[in-house]
């Protein structure tokens, strides 16, 4: 049972006590480390100039894993037993560059330079995962540059992808990952105390529910990637974090016999996608969407359920795959549909003694058309202004199983109940889609903010369900004509 933050970084393992544990690693890196090349910009996880990568071992063969997160909103407990890699770690010396390096000077992929340690690690996660080329842009979605411009960036990308393994490099990876196996089996979680500030990652549910029932005005806190904000920006207190992501159970993402996808409660987008792309193929462009690839490596599905928000993008999707959640406390657990978790503004069914512990989602049935789509300012690195996943059977010339999920149009994330009526057991005609279109209004009355108008919102969305609803009547015509 471990009271010390401990982690591999530059080639030791580091013990730390005596710092907040609402310290980010962005801090202790420039603050207590001296390793400025970490960069702060935004703050809040958009700009990617603190990019890192933590590396661990998982799998049965000791596989090292990398991932790249945003430094400044993730908390310095959260690194517990990881390998930190940060810029300062690939390159020896200026005539000794890592191939990401290299290609960046080669190609002239840096002016002012403030963003260029992010896009380095990026790149460098790309070509340790073996990432072809075409990857590029998803690697570095989440890393803006504000003077170079993307071009000698991506060509430094398609340079490193080729480059062979860095031997410098390559024997830190063996150092790091010797220290990773032997502190494995060893892992009995992290309780850790700092004056009056507490952080709890056990490794059992047991625990974790223990912990829950204990002190039910404890914050729960998995990516960190809302609560990053609520710290940087908000400047808010949280005197006791618990932490699920060290329970193998809420982490784990697979198939039951009947064919339901169950997800972890603490699983992360990146760590349920290949799974849940089984379900859903026709996501791919919403799974792209929905944040950078720092930020879909730390933020979890159930924390985004549990976190209420009405502009979520992953919400609306669950509910129109009908999916459902497990409850679980010291006195059992529950299922609750996801549809009837939403509560109110930011409030869920969610007792203060429990936690999410998964998501459950249904086999998909036979003849599924299913759409995820997102209209926001930006394609990428935005909040939505309407989400709407829509999903239905075509059953002959009848629609079954309807489903609209919405995102940004009410005060939580919703299904379309009585546009779903209209649908449900119909054939599918022009006056039934008029119809459906028009019904929309009576289930949504969203507001004006900074992201868009009322109108706007109702105006979008109604047009998304018409042309899909356009699109499945034309695929109809086809079929019958062929």
């Amino acid at each position: 049972m471990s009271q010390t933050i401990t982690f591999f970084l530059g080639g030791e393992e580091l013990g730390v006590q005596g710092v907040s544990p609402a310290t980010t690693l962005l801090d202790f890196l420039r603050e207590h480390r001296g390793r400025t090349g970490t960069k702060e910009g935004c703050n809040e996880g958009d700009c990617g100039a603190c990019t890192v990568l933590l590396a661990h071992v998982e799998g049965p063969e000791n596989d090292l894993v990398y991932r790249a997160v945003n430094a400044c909103i993730t908390l310095l407990p959260a690194v517990h037993g990881h390998w930190v890699v940060s810029v300062e770690d690939l390159g020896q010396a200026p005539d000794r560059l890592h191939p990401v390096q290299d290609a960046m000077v080669r190609r002239h992929g840096s002016q002012c330079g403030f963003c260029t340690p992010g896009f380095v690690m990026s790149l460098a996660a790309m070509h340790l995962d073996g990432a072809p080329v075409e990857q590029a842009e998803t690697y570095i979605a989440g890393n803006l540059c504000r003077c170079t411009g993307y071009g000698p960036i991506l060509a430094a990308a398609g340079d490193s992808v080729a480059a062979p393994e860095d031997p410098a490099f390559s024997a830190k990876v063996h150092a790091a990952k010797d220290w990773l196996i032997a502190r494995r089996a060893d892992d009995d979680g992290l309780f850790y105390e700092h004056g009056d500030e507490r952080y709890d990652a056990p490794v059992t549910l047991d625990a974790l529910l223990r912990l829950r029932q204990d002190h039910p005005g404890a914050t729960i806190v998995a990516g960190t990637t809302e609560l990053g904000l609520w710290l940087n920006k908000d400047l808010q207190d949280f005197p006791h974090l618990i932490s699920p992501t060290r329970v193998s159970t809420l982490t784990a993402v697979d198939f039951r016999s009947d064919g339901t996808l169950v997800i972890g409660g603490a699983a992360t987008y990146e760590q349920a996608w290949p799974k849940l792309s089984q379900v859903i193929p026709e996501g791919q462009d919403w799974f792209e969407r929905f944040a950078s690839m720092q930020i879909r490596q730390q933020a979890t599905i159930g924390g985004n359920i549990v976190n209420a928000s009405p502009i979520g993008d992953g919400p609306p999707l669950f509910l129109a795959l009908n999916a459902e959640v497990e409850l679980a406390s010291t006195r059992g657990s529950r299922v609750v549909p996801l549809a009837a978790f939403f509560t109110g503004y930011k409030q869920t069914e969610l007792a203060s003694d429990e936690v999410l512990t998964s998501i459950l989602i249904p086999r998909r049935p036979e003849n599924l058309q299913f759409a995820a789509l997102k209209v926001s300012k930006r394609r990428d690195q935005d909040i939505s202004a309407v989400m709407a996943v829509f999903a239905w059977q075509a059953d002959g010339e009848q629609l079954t199983g309807v489903r609209l999920g919405f995102g940004g149009m009410a005060a939580t994330p919703q299904l379309a109940g009585n546009t779903q009526a209209v649908l449900e057991g119909k054939a599918l005609t022009p006056a039934l889609i008029d119809e459906a279109v028009d019904t929309l209004a009576s289930d949504f009355s969203p507001i004006d903010d900074l992201r868009a108008s009322a109108w706007y919102r109702m105006e979008v969305s109604r047009n998304l369900l018409r042309t899909e609803l356009e699109q499945t009547l034309a695929s109809r015509g086809e079929a019958a004509a062929a």
